[in-house]
């Protein structure tokens, strides 16, 4: 090959570099701002984050910081700061993003706990795509459940019963309900407390070995599981955890009623400290 013709080869294959270069690049970057502009789901999408890193804290039955997170309305205005959590359009002056985001020193506010971790990079820059884009709800109808301790389930025939427990004295006796567990005095005197949590669908109940606490597996099918630890006495939920995108069963106490393990549809067995929610076994 001669001086003339290699050069023109060469030329040539610079030419078609260049130009796939040329074509690719806008290609990318064209890619990358449909992906800016494509529309953030609050259902699908931002509802998940919130159910898998804040409900366990702010909702209904455990609002922390006078903030519930499970209801919109509650969810955009705040809690006891006085701020609102959430500024439509306006994700830098939205507080909850302030939260959620690590200064420069790693330090964050949300969410807390001894194993509680920060929301990634990606996580927030979802949640701040969602608020900018006016932070609508875009949650089918029915989706949310509006039941409370204050305003439990009203029943028009009787519950299917999953899972019932007497305690060890056989004092009470816990059976499922919709929403709820209900403990009743075994001696059918009357009711002692309706404990309604997240979880629409309540798969097992267990009272821990002193009769003092009830534990409880169950969540929205194909969306969540959930396990409750409650007080009996004071009827306060003390922890509420998200675990899989599937309802949870068959929960069981350790006999001195430290940990509490349960069952998952992914054929999971776990174990938590029923105190803090740290999973030690897997």
């Amino acid at each position: 090959m001669n001086f003339m013709n290699f050069l023109t080869v060469n030329l040539t294959c610079f030419g078609l570099l260049t130009a796939l270069v040329c074509f690719v690049l806008p290609l990318n970057a064209s890619e990358e701002r449909d992906e800016q502009a494509k529309s953030v789901s609050f259902h699908k999408e931002i509802r998940p984050l919130f159910q898998a890193n804040c409900n366990g804290c702010h909702q209904p039955a455990k609002a922390k910081g006078d903030y519930v997170m499970t209801d919109f309305a509650s969810l955009i205005r705040g809690g006891e700061s006085g701020k609102p959590a959430i500024v439509p359009g306006k994700p830098d002056e939205s507080f909850l993003v302030a939260e959620v985001t690590p200064n420069e020193k790693g330090e964050y506010e949300m969410p807390k706990g001894k194993n509680a971790k920060p929301l990634n990079e990606t996580d927030i820059e979802l949640l701040r795509r969602w608020i900018a884009q006016g932070a609508k709800d875009d949650s089918p109808v029915g989706s949310v459940s509006g039941y409370t301790m204050e305003n439990p389930p009203v029943y028009t025939m009787p519950p299917v019963v999953t899972s019932m427990d007497f305690s060890l004295d056989g004092s009470l006796l816990a059976v499922t309900g919709f929403h709820e567990a209900l403990i009743h005095k075994a001696d059918g005197s009357g009711l002692v407390a309706r404990l309604v949590g997240l979880s629409e669908r309540i798969e097992s109940i267990s009272l821990s070995p002193d009769g003092k606490k009830l534990g409880i597996t169950g969540g929205q099918p194909g969306r969540m599981g959930e396990v409750q630890i409650w007080d009996i006495q004071s009827k306060k939920l003390e922890l509420s955890k998200a675990v899989t995108f599937d309802t949870l069963y068959g929960g069981s106490w350790s006999p001195d009623g430290k940990y509490f393990a349960f069952g998952g549809a992914d054929t999971s067995i776990r174990v938590i400290d029923a105190s803090s929610g740290k999973q030690v076994v897997y």
